[in-house]
């Protein structure tokens, strides 16, 4: 009778939802507008049809456990268990239950596809930055940013590979990581370079160099490295989607740039060192003649011009220093 009832279900998991949501091998759950959802369900199949993946994920987490003996029925449980918690995005139990379906998998593209769906996942935990897997064992974003990086680096070049960096990356990025953020942007600038993703990629990866920038103590290079990629983009993509996102983004740099050579005009000022005052005066009308420091700078210099002449030999030597 046990083999009996492992079969039935066998059948009933093999067979396609009838209504809300259905079930693909290679998408996994998919919404069907055509049909309506199951008044009431209560097998994993219907709770799942019926949009209630929670339920149906804990149902199928069930079945696969009790079909101890029946490997075929484990692993479209387990598999159908991580395609009903991405959709709720409990992140770290569908990465678990993906890896129990690659432990019984039968083809290389059946790993495949469990691989592809626990990069998903792993984007998932780096943006929600913590997770329970199915012993309770906190998990955080560090966690899923590291298991996301080991499986891109073992599956470099499948179809999926190039999308999923790019959305890896965004997440490094909104998650505050901004060097990990730039390493991935750059794995896809050298592996992919010429992907539709890539002029997305090196924006983004302009971005990352000017998150970098804040909050730092004064280091000019996070502004240089994120100018070299806008201009990049706008040098090899004029006509891009972000060509006046770049643009703008430049004017930004520019402004940050200005607004930290005033900061250091006025520590030389404030230290009477009036040659050094004027050079960075001079930089921000010079460089950056469109911003707001500019007009600023430009009113200081002829003041600053006179202090300058007005030094002695011996206070030129010692400014200069």
């Amino acid at each position: 009778m046990k083999r009996l009832a492992y079969a039935a279900l066998a059948l009933s998991l093999a067979l396609p939802a009838s209504a809300g949501w259905k079930w693909d091998a290679d998408e996994g759950f998919v919404e069907d507008q055509a049909v309506t959802a199951p008044e009431s369900p209560q097998t994993a199949d219907e709770l799942a049809a019926a949009g209630e993946f929670s339920r149906a994920a804990a149902r199928y987490r069930m079945l696969a456990e009790a079909a101890a003996d029946d490997t075929a029925v484990r692993r479209l449980a387990w598999l159908r268990c991580g395609d009903a918690l991405v959709l709720i995005k409990d992140w770290l139990p569908a990465i678990e239950a993906y890896d129990k379906f690659i432990a019984l998998a039968e083809t290389h593209a059946e790993r495949l596809r469990a691989i592809r769906f626990q990069v998903e996942a792993c984007i998932m935990g780096v943006r929600k930055g913590i997770g329970f897997d199915f012993f309770g064992l906190v998990r955080g974003s560090q966690w899923a940013a590291k298991r996301g990086r080991e499986l891109l680096t073992a599956y470099p070049y499948e179809d999926w590979s190039a999308s999923a960096r790019l959305r890896f990356a965004a997440a490094l990025l909104e998650a505050d990581k901004y060097e990990e953020s730039v390493i991935e942007y750059e794995f896809l600038l050298t592996d992919f370079p010429d992907s539709p993703w890539t002029p997305t990629a090196r924006f983004r990866k302009g971005e990352a160099h000017l998150s970098q920038f804040g909050g730092m103590p004064y280091d000019p290079q996070p502004l240089a490295d994120s100018r070299r990629e806008f201009r990049r983009y706008l040098d090899d993509y004029p006509e891009g989607d972000k060509t006046e996102e770049a643009k703008a983004r430049l004017g930004d740099l520019d402004e940050l740039q200005a607004e930290k050579d005033w900061l250091t005009y006025k520590h030389y000022a404030h230290l009477r060192r009036w040659r050094s005052s004027l050079y960075y005066l001079k930089e921000i009308a010079g460089r950056f003649p469109r911003t707001s420091w500019a007009e600023k700078a430009r009113e200081e210099i002829p003041s600053m011009e006179e202090k300058v002449k007005k030094l002695k030999p011996q206070e030129r030597e010692m400014d200069a220093k």
